[in-house]
């Protein structure tokens, strides 16, 4: 082994822990990284600082919750005052490669500083030369966020490191378990065998352009396609959320699946970049990092889609360390942790000095003791977000009024055992072991207990501030911003 580790992260977008085999799915979604797990340390409790993109990745790069690293609210853009993970790491002799499909983690949106290359994917696109390889994959499998394209760039990357001597830095957002829920063939009927589709996507993209209709169907007379793909868009979950239509179980369960293709197909990719990594015998000299910005809302308390909340189902997410020499095989850990421990665990692991204060904590030498006595996760609100998705409803003040009840901005301490939220308009207090999907609200019960809880959360985090009121719209870098924003369904 070289006396400096290359240093792997990838941030799996949307993907909530509970949905990947090696955290007990029944699915066999992850077999490559079931793989990595069995071989590293898995971390069972593991939680997200924030339960959406640019404030999750500015703590993952910062070591700080969201009210210190003010990446929160309408203020998606990671600040310059603070010093990101990549700046650390090359300025200690590391080449540092971003790679995204995410437009908001993308170019000009201050995620990318600190890299010597930054990669903002895109998807191959008609307009390109019809003879593309992408573009002919496209056209038989389907569209599949940037996964392909990213997995092509950190190979290519990682061939021509291979001859060099100095330690490279790669960082890779996949964006494929995000919503729509369309995992390309045959991913997408992986998990739901009553899915009948063409066998080559350009059929159904020709007749979807031409007469926006859908070739896909499901063997079933109680589920209407067009529902499900709605649904699977990101838009019916927001017109769920303001109880403007009802999602069955059924139809749930058809959504779900499609998710758990997503998921799937990003482990495909993610394999792929593991074994090139065996191959040219790479990965055993790489520190490899795998975990998620938030999860995803499938109905848990009225809610899909997200932020909305910082439910577990949206924080609990997925923290997997592997290094042949440096990571000890196979051990599942149960410590309470939280993403703004990887800047200081990596920093420790290289013997890096950070000459500014983080609230992260290191997990080196990856012992199961305890880390955290509680983590905390934040939410500023986004409070126009999902309109877009209800053009085709007539509006009310009434609908308009339950969206922003739903798009709340919302605090969270949580130990091991409690778990205490603050809202502009109420406590919330769960009993984690005895009701981990949080449905019995118990502050009027142990009003000391969210007390206690409630002025730890106050040293920890700024409880009053939620974000600025408005987007910023000073420069034309804010004006492109938003209009990521709005691509993506957010505003």
């Amino acid at each position: 082994m070289k006396d400096v580790p290359n240093v792997i992260l990838v941030v799996m977008d949307t993907v909530r822990a509970d949905h990947l085999s090696c955290y007990g799915y029944a699915r066999k979604t992850t077999p490559n990284i079931d793989r990595i797990a069995r071989d590293g340390v898995l971390y069972e409790n593991a939680f997200s600082a924030a339960p959406w993109t640019p404030p999750s990745h500015a703590s993952i790069f910062t070591g700080k919750y969201p009210s210190h690293h003010l990446t929160i609210g309408k203020d998606v853009r990671s600040k310059e005052g603070n010093t990101s993970l990549a700046e650390i790491l090359s300025r200690n002799g590391y080449f540092s490669v971003g790679i995204t499909y995410c437009e908001i983690l993308g170019l000009r949106s201050g995620f990318e500083r600190g890299f010597n290359k930054f990669i903002e994917v895109r998807p191959p696109s008609i307009s390109r030369a019809l003879c593309s390889r992408e573009l002919i994959r496209t056209l038989i499998y389907g569209q599949d966020k940037g996964a392909y394209e990213a997995t092509k760039n950190a190979i290519k990357f990682c061939k021509k490191s291979y001859t060099k001597k100095e330690p490279f830095f790669l960082f890779i957002n996949y964006f494929n378990a995000h919503t729509p829920y369309d995992p390309p063939r045959p991913f997408k009927k992986k998990f739901h065998s009553n899915l009948n589709q063409p066998r080559f996507y350009a059929k159904e993209l020709l007749l979807n352009k031409l007469s926006g209709r859908t070739s896909e169907n499901i063997s079933s007379r109680e589920l209407d396609i067009r529902k499900l793909r709605w649904i699977a868009s990101g838009g019916g979950g927001f017109t769920f959320a303001a109880k403007q239509v009802s999602i069955s179980e059924a139809e749930w369960e058809v959504v779900k699946s499609w998710y758990d293709g997503e998921i799937a197909y990003l482990d495909y990719m993610l394999g792929r970049l593991i074994n090139f990594l065996h191959h040219k015998d790479i990965f055993d000299n790489t520190f490899l990092i795998i975990t998620s910005d938030h999860g995803e809302n499938f109905g848990e308390h009225g809610l899909a889609v997200h932020p909305l909340c910082v439910y577990d189902s949206l924080l609990h997410v997925p923290l997997i360390m592997s290094h042949p020499d440096l990571v000890p095989k196979g051990k599942r850990i149960t410590s309470l942790v939280s993403t703004i421990d990887i800047l200081p665990t990596l920093t420790e692991l290289l013997n890096i000095k950070l000459d500014e204060t983080i609230q992260g904590k290191s997990l080196y030498p990856f012992e199961d003791r305890e880390i955290h006595e509680f983590v905390c996760a934040e939410y500023g609100g986004l409070h126009t977000r999902g309109f877009q998705g209800l053009k085709a409803w007539k509006i009310s003040p009434k609908v308009k009024s339950a969206l922003e009840q739903v798009d709340r901005g919302c605090k969270c301490i949580r130990t091991l055992t409690y778990k205490y939220i603050l809202t502009h308009q109420k406590e919330e207090l769960y009993n984690i072991r005895d009701d981990p999907l949080e449905h019995v609200n118990l502050t009027t019960k142990h009003p000391e207990i969210a007390k206690s809880l409630r002025r730890k959360l106050e040293k920890t985090v700024d409880i009053s501030y939620f974000g600025p009121e408005e987007f910023p719209q000073a420069d034309e870098r804010d004006k492109e911003m938003i209009k990521r924003l709005k691509a993506l369904g957010y505003i």
